[in-house]
């Protein structure tokens, strides 16, 4: 049986889409790399990309000891809870000035679950590959992705309007983003709903 495009649920035109505030890093990579997992070492991930799994890594270990200190020392475990609020209080709000002062300046982006366009510096022939690198900060989330360029428009001041299609995202992050995008649909029907309140 011959598969057509339309049968694809991930084909773009099919898709949800809609126009999202991100900050993106690329860079390009061959075709063989493009296969590969977006995460891996090989690929220049801004450093807070890792940081918020490395500190969650701790958290969990941390967790553990926690519940053994408070089966064995009820007073010491309360302090060290206490201890701990306050370093995650601390963690956070750094966290957050260095993924804002580190990430690239937030751009509007018209974002589906298969890939996305954006404002690039310079012209992007169609079929380069690419390492994504996208991050939210206002809903705090990072996503590695490869993708191939299906288009590039120059649009004089505003940079080369580049269109791209995901080769390989995590699914975890795909369904990251079909979140994001939904949550953006209902702001947008509750907008709506406000401004044409007859309709």
């Amino acid at each position: 049986m011959t598969k057509t495009i339309t049968d694809n649920p991930f084909e773009r035109r099919l898709l949800n889409r809609v126009d999202s505030t991100l900050s993106l890093h690329y860079q390009p990579i061959s075709s063989a790399d493009s296969l590969k997992d977006p995460y891996d070492s090989s690929f220049s991930l801004p450093r807070y990309f890792t940081l918020f799994a490395e500190i969650e890594q701790v958290n969990s270990v941390q967790r553990g000891q926690m519940q053994l200190l408070a089966r064995e020392n009820e007073r010491v475990h309360g302090l060290m809870e206490a201890v701990n609020l306050k370093i995650e209080l601390l963690t956070g709000a750094i966290y957050d000035g260095l993924a804002k002062l580190l990430s690239p300046i937030p751009q509007q982006v018209n974002l589906s679950e298969s890939g996305l366009s954006f404002h690039a510096t310079e012209a992007l022939p169609p079929g380069t590959h690419l390492h994504l690198a996208i991050s939210h900060l206002e809903h705090h989330y990072h996503i590695a992705a490869t993708a191939r360029v299906v288009y590039c428009e120059d649009e004089d001041l505003e940079g080369f309007r580049t269109g791209v299609y995901f080769i390989n995202i995590n699914p975890s992050d795909r369904a990251r983003l079909a979140q994001d995008i939904a949550r953006k649909q209902q702001d947008h029907e509750t907008i709506r709903a406000f401004a044409n309140p007859e309709d």
